[in-house]
C-alpha cells in the first residue's frame, strides 16, 4: 500500500496525525544530476531571448541570486485581472506534484509546460528549437552532450538537470532530524513541537515540508472550490510575499493568518514568535551550481 495513502488513511484519526506526518520528514539531500547538462540548463534558465518578446527569462520569476529566494519579490501579472506570487524554484525537484494546482506529476513535464504555458515563458516548442539552434554556443553544447542535438526534449532535459541542482542542503532542521540534537536551539525546538501540536505538519510534511499535498479554497464564485498545492516551507524566510496571491509581506503575519484561516487556531504573539524561530531553521545552504 503506498505510503502517501497510509498517511491520509491514518490521519482520519487526529491523535495519530502529527506523529504519522513527522515520520515522513527527512533531510534535503542533494539529488543526482549531470553537471554539464545542468550548467547548460542554467544558461537557458537565465536567457531572456528564448521568450516570445525576448525580454523574459525563467529567472525573472524565479530569482536565484537575490537573497537566494528562487521566486520574485513582487507579484507578477498572469492575466488581465490576475496576479500571483511565483513558487520558488529552489528544492522544487524534491516535489512529486508541480504547479500551484498540482496538475503535473513529472518534473520534465513541469519544465515543458513552464516553457510553453501562457502564464509562464509562453514560447512554442519549434520556435524554442530554432532560437537555441541559431545560437552557436548552445548548438555546439547540445551536439556534444546529446545524441540528438538541439530538440525540445533535450532543452527540457537540460533544465531538469539544472532544477535538480537547486537543492539547498544542510539547513539546521536537516541536521536536527538527521540526529544532531544541538542543531536547533531551545526556542526552535519549542517551535517545532508547536508546529506539530497545532497541526501545521499535517500539510507541511515530507522532505520539502509541503509541496506535495493539496488544499481547497472557496473561489467566491457560487461556492466553487479551487484546489491549490501546499507550498514548501524550505527557505520560507526568503520567499516573501506569501500566499498564492502574494498579499502578505511579513512572515509573522503570514504565520498568524494561516494558523487562523487554515486550521482555526488563534496564535498568541509568543507562539507566533516560536513558530517564526523554527521556520528560520529551514533555510539551507546555497547550491554548488549557484556559487
Amino acid at each position: 500500500m503506498p505510503r502517501a495513502f497510509l498517511q491520509i488513511f491514518f490521519c482520519i484519526l487526529p491523535f495519530f496525525c502529527a506523529e504519522v506526518f513527522a515520520s515522513s520528514l527527512s533531510p534535503a539531500a542533494p539529488l543526482e544530476y549531470d553537471d554539464e547538462k545542468a550548467r547548460l540548463g542554467k544558461k537557458l534558465f537565465f536567457d531572456a531571448s528564448l521568450s516570445p518578446g525576448g525580454t523574459v527569462s525563467c529567472e525573472k520569476c524565479h530569482n536565484l541570486y537575490w537573497e537566494l529566494s528562487g521566486t520574485s519579490k513582487k507579484n507578477l501579472k498572469i492575466s488581465a485581472d490576475k496576479e500571483a506570487s511565483p513558487p520558488t524554484a529552489l528544492n522544487s525537484a524534491l516535489n512529486f506534484i508541480f504547479f500551484k494546482d498540482g496538475r503535473v506529476k513529472d518534473i520534465k513535464e513541469q519544465v515543458k509546460q513552464s516553457l510553453t504555458g501562457k502564464e509562464q515563458l509562453g514560447e512554442e516548442p519549434k520556435k524554442l528549437e530554432e532560437k537555441v539552434g541559431l545560437n552557436a554556443v548552445y548548438k555546439k553544447e547540445f551536439e556534444r552532450l546529446y545524441p540528438g542535438g538541439v530538440s525540445f526534449e533535450n532543452i527540457a532535459d537540460a533544465l531538469v538537470n539544472f532544477e535538480k541542482a537547486l537543492v539547498t542542503p544542510n539547513a539546521k532542521f536537516d541536521k536536527f532530524i538527521g540526529g544532531d540534537e544541538d542543531a536547533l536551539d531551545a526556542e526552535q525546538k519549542r517551535g517545532f513541537e508547536l508546529f506539530k501540536k497545532i497541526g501545521c505538519i499535517n500539510c507541511h510534511s515530507g522532505v520539502n515540508l509541503g509541496g506535495n499535498i493539496y488544499y481547497e479554497l472557496s473561489s467566491g464564485d457560487k461556492g466553487k472550490q479551487i484546489r491549490y498545492k501546499v507550498p514548501s516551507l524550505r527557505n520560507i524566510e526568503k520567499t516573501a510575499p506569501y500566499l498564492y496571491s502574494g498579499e502578505i509581506a511579513d512572515l509573522k503575519d503570514a504565520i498568524k493568518f494561516i494558523a487562523k484561516e487554515r486550521i482555526g487556531y488563534e496564535l498568541s504573539d509568543e507562539q507566533t514568535r516560536l513558530l517564526y524561530k523554527f521556520l528560520l531553521a529551514l533555510s539551507g545552504e546555497r547550491p554548488e551550481i549557484l556559487k
